[in-house]
């Protein structure tokens, strides 16, 4: 039994505080996985989890996580209560972390089905913003969420932790913005661009074709690479011009649920 880690010094430990900047993950090619939730899903998802590491006093809650995980070839690393609450998420972590193996998330390895459903998020700035788009595009059950140009890391943990596990759910690209309209155009998938001030309402799309749905950062907008697509609007009955960023992917994408299941996929 590997014996339980008690000092804040240790090497491992402010190796896994150091995880939390995007640097030393993208140096390293891993990320920090907050949360028994999130944990019990990459396992379900045979995500490349590597080390699961839990506060020693919270083993009896845990009990049938770490069964599972053990039994997945994940290595168990106890740690007491001072040494977790270094490097847990939060004021209150349930008293379990995981370290992960990076994806590639090339868009060669999404998957390519008769109809897909893709979403795209260029330029996005705010961790909670992906994060909620994620837990979305999961309950939409999308073939692809493709992030490009984004300004925030996928891994980084406030988007892992809002996703609330779909980080492992949803396959996930990233790419340049013209790489992922060549090969959007390559995939005979029709792509609609969310803008403003277009003339169409989304709802006037037929979203049961294999579609791409665009969606860009709130106060920058989409970029001159997507100007030859499709333009579609949310109708906005108030005073504001535009919904956050996540609010309008949710709108967009239940809209595509909405048809492909009532009007027949």
């Amino acid at each position: 039994m590997t014996p339980i880690i008690t000092s804040l010094h240790n090497p491992t430990i402010k190796n896994l505080v150091a995880l939390r900047q995007r640097r030393e993950r993208d140096r390293q090619g891993l990320l920090v996985i907050d949360g028994a939730r999130a944990v019990r899903l990459a396992l379900a998802n045979a995500f490349p989890l590597t080390t699961l590491y839990y506060a020693a006093e919270t083993a009896p809650t845990h009990a049938a996580l770490l069964q599972d995980a053990r039994a997945a070839g994940v290595v168990l690393q106890a740690v007491t209560a001072a040494v977790f609450h270094k490097i847990g998420y939060g004021d209150h972590p349930d008293g379990v972390l995981g370290l992960a193996a990076q994806l590639a998330g090339d868009l060669t390895q999404l998957p390519t089905p008769a109809c897909p459903l893709y979403l795209v998020a260029e330029g996005l700035e705010k961790p909670g913003n992906l994060g909620a788009i994620l837990r979305s595009a999961d309950a939409a059950g999308v073939t692809g969420l493709i992030v490009c140009d984004g300004q925030t890391d996928v891994w980084n943990p406030n988007v892992v932790r809002a996703s609330q596990g779909a980080f492992c759910t949803v396959p996930i690209a990233m790419a340049s913005g013209p790489a992922v309209l060549a090969w959007l155009r390559q995939q005979r998938t029709q792509i609609l661009v969310a803008a403003p001030r277009a003339s169409q309402c989304y709802t006037a799309m037929d979203l049961r074709r294999s579609t791409a749905l665009v969606v860009g950062a709130e106060h920058t907008g989409l970029s001159a690479v997507w100007s030859g697509e499709t333009p579609i609007r949310i109708p906005m009955a108030g005073h504001i011009d535009s919904l956050n960023v996540a609010q309008a992917a949710s709108v967009l994408l239940f809209e595509a649920v909405r048809q492909r299941s009532v009007l027949g996929d």
